[in-house]
């Protein structure tokens, strides 16, 4: 008789227990809220290819530049030097071959002399190529067109191959990434609508999912998840973060 009136006075706290529990289970259903932050689809740090003097980095953090663009340049007289030579190189061994070309024709050298001329030839021609190629390096150009995120370096600063110079990206191309529950895999498909709601402009937008990752994090159950916002909007910048809504996942 004890244990009823017990249970009749513990009965309105576990029904309102009860009660909360169906409330915020039903709030999950509704909607799902994940935090998601926004990227540069392409970025990149530039890193020193050669052991030489900077000679030219104008731009600073924040400024855009064109694809294409020099970004840094690097004294290169040493190089300059080296390719003028293997430029003399060979043009003296192609007129020597041009010679017993000739001479070949007349039958007054053999065939052998004549081989060995064009080997040369070809030789000071690759060391040619080579010395272009050093030479090319001199110069770093913006594979894309974007915005400066970082620089490291400083100009007529010394610097080693590997030296991390300066970081860019590009801007212009952003992407929303954020994990989800892997059970509302079958539901999250490319080209699905979703909202984000950035803390910095605190404006919602609507996105859409693009792709997916490729696995499945065991340990938090979760799937990375990427997306795109929908129209042209100029004041969005990588690094962005928000609140991201999703239709029910359960």
């Amino acid at each position: 008789m004890k244990q009823f009136f017990i249970w009749l006075l513990l009965l309105p706290a576990i029904s309102s227990v009860i009660s909360a529990q169906a409330d915020t289970t039903q709030a999950t259903s509704a909607n799902s809220y994940l935090r998601a932050q926004l990227k540069a689809r392409q970025s990149t740090l530039i890193s020193s290819e050669m052991n030489a003097r900077i000679s030219q980095l104008k731009l600073h953090d924040g400024e855009r530049f064109s694809a294409g663009q020099v970004l840094v340049s690097f004294h290169c007289t040493l190089e300059q030097a080296q390719l003028s030579k293997a430029q003399a190189s060979f043009d003296k061994k192609l007129k020597t071959f041009e010679v017993d070309q000739r001479l070949a024709s007349l039958h007054s050298i053999g065939g052998l002399e004549l081989a060995v001329a064009k080997a040369e030839t070809e030789e000071a021609k690759a060391d040619v190529r080579v010395a272009e190629a050093v030479l090319e390096r001199c110069e770093i150009k913006a594979p894309f067109a974007g915005k400066v995120a970082d620089v490291i370096a400083r100009p007529f600063q010394s610097v080693r191959i590997g030296d991390p110079l300066i970081e860019i990206l590009d801007d212009k191309t952003l992407e929303i990434e954020f994990m989800a529950p892997s059970r509302a895999l079958l539901k999250l498909k490319p080209g699905k609508h979703f909202q984000i709601t950035l803390d910095e402009t605190a404006q919602t937008y609507q996105a859409e999912i693009t792709r997916l990752g490729g696995k499945v994090d065991p340990v938090s159950q979760t799937i990375k998840v990427y997306g795109r916002i929908l129209g042209k909007s100029d004041d969005l910048l990588p690094g962005m973060s928000g609140a991201v809504e999703l239709p029910s996942i359960e």
